[in-house]
């Protein structure tokens, strides 16, 4: 057997790890190996971003399709051991759950040097980490997997296994049957778990084994999903830097790195120079012509500053969407807001305003939940300022809609 790990680089003070996790019956040399020999973990290296900021590695773990298979291997290697003198460890099929708890334990123990940890799984291997996600934020309420990119991942289970379950009793293919106890109860497990890390989900087209409804988790919230024209072994093998499949891991974990990176900065405090800058600008100018009390203008322009902070770090299409997405439903809470302004005397200019940032934080992980995780509720605050800034949207504190009072 070989190590339980392999390291592609490795170095001391690195915090940052990515873990390749092999699926059903794999191991890391032939599950991510190309026909060119070469592997989808050194192919990784090709970028500077992922050698200056990250640790990559491939995880092992023992995993036969038959237990006969197992028993002859096991024989085999018994033998082996036994005439070069070595310490002989007899391993067999272990179900998923134990699996993950020994993975766990890996973390703890055999990468306690890092703090985030990005895992790229195919298949069963994908299952695994789920478990283990769903195992550590219940017992604990933190895990260090802070992405997971789920590569034709049997989330609903996979038909196949049931054909399995009828030529072995290995313990692995029970849990990947969809009408077993152990997917379902996965299942239902994710859905409600709170603070997952963020999640791609990847599907091959040409997948006979995991199909496109059954590599995507069931989930309360918006999920983002990649086919790929792959199969269920081509999906993990990337051929060189110009696949789909190897494109789109490393812009993916540049996005996560960029959104960890935000995170670490926090609330932006306004420097007085960009506040006077901001004076003159429209959403201001609304303000004052509202009355809004001085203390909540100074709160909208650290909000608007904050908006356009983030804005200008996710230009992507993708990103752009996201925004696009947030800026129609922060509007139409807006909206409502301002129709009972309108319909009740007692509800000042102020109130308005309070009322909305209210409710766009009690808004926040639900109708407002986004992709892009790094968007905190202040943020999405600003946002409201950003719409307020362009003329062509209607916002306004008052019933008084002109731009013409002196100030």
């Amino acid at each position: 057997m070989a190590q339980d790990f392999e390291f592609y680089q490795k170095r001391e003070d690195c915090r940052n790890l990515v873990l390749f996790i092999h699926g059903f019956t794999g191991d890391a040399e032939k599950t991510w190996m190309n026909a060119n020999g070469y592997s989808f973990p050194k192919l990784l290296l090709n970028d500077s971003t992922i050698t200056d900021n990250f640790d990559i590695a491939s995880y092992n773990y023992f995993t036969e399709l038959l237990n006969l298979f197992a028993d002859v291997k096991e024989k085999a290697r018994w033998l082996r051991d036994l005439i070069w003198k070595k310490t002989h460890k007899k391993e067999r099929n272990l179900n998923i759950d134990e699996l993950s708890n020994n993975l766990s334990s890996h973390f703890r123990f055999t990468l306690e040097q890092y703090d985030n940890i990005y895992v790229i799984a195919h298949s069963m291997g994908g299952l695994i980490t789920k478990n283990l996600i769903k195992n550590e934020l219940n017992q604990n309420n933190f895990t260090k997997v802070k992405f997971f990119i789920s590569l034709a991942v049997p989330h609903q289970g996979a038909s196949m296994s049931v054909l399995g379950n009828l030529i072995s009793s290995n313990l692995q293919i029970s849990n990947l049957n969809p009408v077993e106890h152990f997917i379902n109860e996965l299942n239902q497990n994710w859905v409600y778990l709170d603070s997952k890390p963020t999640t791609k989900y990847f599907y091959g087209s040409y997948d006979n084994v995991v199909t496109k409804y059954s590599a995507v988790a069931i989930d309360k919230i918006e999920k983002d999903i990649i086919a790929v024209p792959e199969d269920h072994t081509t999906i993990c093998k990337p051929e060189n830097d110009n696949s789909i499949v190897y494109q789109s891991v490393i812009q993916l974990i540049k996005e996560q790195l960029k959104n960890e990176k935000l995170d670490s900065v926090g609330f932006q405090k306004l420097p007085d120079i960009e506040n006077s800058d901001l004076d003159k600008e429209i959403f201001v100018l609304k303000l004052i012509i509202a009355d809004i009390a001085s203390e909540s203008q100074d709160n909208a322009k650290e909000l608007f500053y904050n908006a356009e902070f983030v804005r200008k770090l996710f230009n992507s299409r993708h990103d752009k969407e996201q925004f696009e997405k947030l800026f129609t439903n922060i509007r139409q809470i807006y909206k409502d807001s301002y129709d009972k302004f309108l319909a009740d005397k007692t509800v000042n200019s102020g109130m308005l305003l309070s009322e909305v940032h209210t409710k766009i934080t009690e808004q926040d992980s639900l109708l407002l939940k986004s992709l892009i995780p790094s968007l905190q509720n202040f943020h999405k605050k600003g946002m409201l300022h950003q719409l307020a800034n362009d003329q062509s949207n209607d916002i306004w504190w008052c019933k008084e809609k002109q731009l013409d009072k002196e100030n």
